[in-house]
């Protein structure tokens, strides 16, 4: 199976970091905000349309922090995201997306115990926490939502 490529922001300000609220089926999950990139699109230029579309914003998009990694446990689906640090130049506004419900800003340890997908909420946070978030991979579990 061929992996969905993912690009993602990783946004903190003020010891809270920006989330993108999915509610799919009557289930909540959480995502960083972001998306799939389209036919000869570069990461950075994807990931600025999708905050766009999420949180109708516009972004610099800085070095990328993390790739993560996730398959689906009965291997259906494969994703890598690559998660690039972000700094949006607006107020965040309505999603223009229908799969997201809201743009939403939750303290750094909300990581921890929300149901993030692909589930590298404890990871993220402990670097953020370090005041450390250099490039790395990380294999994370599959969260379905």
């Amino acid at each position: 199976m061929i992996p969905r490529v993912r690009v993602a922001a990783l946004v903190v300000l003020d010891g809270r970091v920006l989330l993108a609220r999915h509610v799919k089926e009557g289930r909540t999950s959480y995502l960083l905000p972001g998306g799939g990139m389209e036919s000869a699109e570069s990461a950075a230029a994807a990931l600025r349309r999708e905050l766009h579309e999420e949180a109708d914003v516009a972004c610099a998009v800085g070095a990328l922090r993390y790739v993560v990694e996730a398959r689906a446990p009965d291997r259906s689906r494969h994703i890598v995201q690559l998660v690039f640090a972000a700094h949006l130049l607006g107020p965040v506004g309505a999603s223009r997306d229908p799969r997201v419900a809201a743009c939403e800003w939750h303290p750094i340890d909300a990581l921890l115990h929300l149901p993030l997908h692909p589930d590298a909420g404890a990871a993220i946070a402990a670097d953020l926490v370090a005041g450390s978030t250099p490039p790395r991979y990380l294999d994370a579990p599959w969260r379905s939502y």
